[in-house]
């Protein structure tokens, strides 16, 4: 498997809204309201230009009542994210869940690295 690049962040938080806010004004990124394929009411933005490999930044809801309701995860792109998936099975490391379709051909999936740490893989087609 090889890795291009560090495709995106994404941050969660039992107040994703108050996060965003805190990120767009002391940091100045550019965070707004969103929602698209199963990622229902989140905020994202960019840094740098999409088409020049800029990294993605996504403030998204926490699950409640769970220790990982707050935390920061890199998401890596990657090309054929199946044989990806089957490479880490390979190595005993199981996804999060299935393969997310995004729309617009984006596909994403999460695990947990040896420290329980979670990364994303997303292939965001040709």
């Amino acid at each position: 498997m090889n890795v291009m690049s560090v495709s995106a962040v994404t941050i969660t938080s039992n107040d994703p809204e108050r996060l965003a806010g805190f990120y767009s004004r002391c940091l100045g990124i550019p965070l707004e309201q969103a929602s698209h394929g199963p990622m229902k009411h989140h905020f994202e933005g960019w840094l740098g230009a999409p088409e020049r490999g800029g990294v993605h930044v996504a403030v998204l809801k926490g699950r409640s009542g769970r220790p990982d309701a707050g935390g920061t995860a890199p998401t890596f792109r990657v090309r054929e994210i199946d044989a990806c998936v089957n490479e880490l099975a390979a190595e005993g490391i199981a996804p999060a869940h299935p393969i997310a379709e995004l729309g617009e051909g984006k596909r994403l999936v999460s695990f947990r690295d040896p420290d329980g740490n979670m990364f994303r893989l997303i292939d965001i087609g040709s």
